[in-house]
């Protein structure tokens, strides 16, 4: 059968990556191909790839440089630069961990997905720690959502979006590529509304990624320069979200994504004149109602 998936993985850290190769080892469908792109880490993995091949088609490449501590997604270009031509791609967290039918699942439903011009698939996702242990339940997911109701539904609490549990055709990703925002927060977010042309997203329940929630991951770290660049990700990826695509969102929702934008904004930055321009950017979405946001999150500078 034709490989029709990539499974990308930006590598660098090895503490968890053997059991990410696990569940790649375990996947009842052997139908893919994995590309590994190491981030010029000091750890030496070597050692996990020996015998590899017998269990699965992939190729390694360590590149001389690290660019993830700068643009994480310049580093997931790269390493989807490595693939050859399967039709969809996968990017999996080189710490999370595939429910073993993911892959046979993806061709299970691969002809309805074509049928139905579906451009990014979901699988349904539970969160794992350190020890690799269950710490929620199973997020499901609508079979057939837009993409606009998707993300509304994650933002207010209702869902969950990683990188790791999507597919995306290659297609959508070369027309639009990843927006670069600060430490890559909201670029998939972003991707998962631009790839579908703000329409369908096609889900998956009855297979289930496992997202890791470490120390090491990077929303789970206690840093103060990170945090404030995580701010600015978020303050600017929802405003980019507006700037864009508001068309497809209802005033409630715009009032909800531009007071996310602007309490992210005000939290990293004091800048008078940035503040200002968001201000009148909000006024000329959504009017008058400008002010309750400002009025809610005033802070005393």
């Amino acid at each position: 059968m034709e490989i029709r998936l990539a499974i990308i993985i930006p590598f660098y850290k090895k503490k968890y990556f053997r059991k990410t190769l696990e569940s790649l080892k375990n996947q009842t469908s052997k139908n893919f191909s994995v590309y590994i792109g190491n981030d010029n880490s000091p750890e030496n993995i070597e050692d996990l790839l020996i015998g590899l091949a017998e269990d699965f088609n992939f190729t390694y490449q360590k590149f001389d440089k690290n660019v993830g501590a700068q643009s994480l997604t310049t580093q997931w270009d790269r390493c989807i630069a490595l693939s050859s031509n399967e039709d969809f791609i996968m990017i999996l967290g080189d710490d999370d961990v595939l429910g073993e039918n993911v892959v046979e699942q993806f061709y299970k439903n691969l002809e309805t997905v074509e049928d139905l011009n579906i451009k990014v698939i979901r699988f349904a996702s539970q969160l794992i720690n350190e020890a690799g242990e269950k710490t929620s339940e199973i997020f499901l997911n609508p079979e057939i959502e837009k993409a606009a109701t998707s993300y509304i539904r994650t933002l207010q609490g209702k869902g969950r979006s990683t990188l790791t549990e999507h597919i995306f055709s290659r297609a959508a990703y070369e027309k639009y590529g990843f927006k670069d925002f600060p430490v890559a927060f909201g670029s998939d977010n972003v991707a998962w509304l631009e790839f579908p042309d703000l329409a369908d997203i096609f889900s998956i329940n009855e297979a289930v990624v496992n997202v890791r929630i470490s120390k090491e991951h990077l929303s789970s770290r206690n840093d103060n320069g990170l945090d404030y660049r995580k701010r600015e990700g978020i303050y600017l990826f929802n405003r980019y979200i507006i700037a864009n695509y508001d068309q497809y969102f209802t005033e409630e929702e715009k009032i909800l994504i531009l007071k996310k934008s602007y309490r992210n904004l005000r939290y990293y930055s004091r800048n008078k004149i940035k503040t200002l321009l968001f201000i009148i950017f909000m006024f000329r979405k959504i009017g008058l109602k400008t002010w309750q946001i400002v009025k809610d999150n005033r802070f005393n500078d």
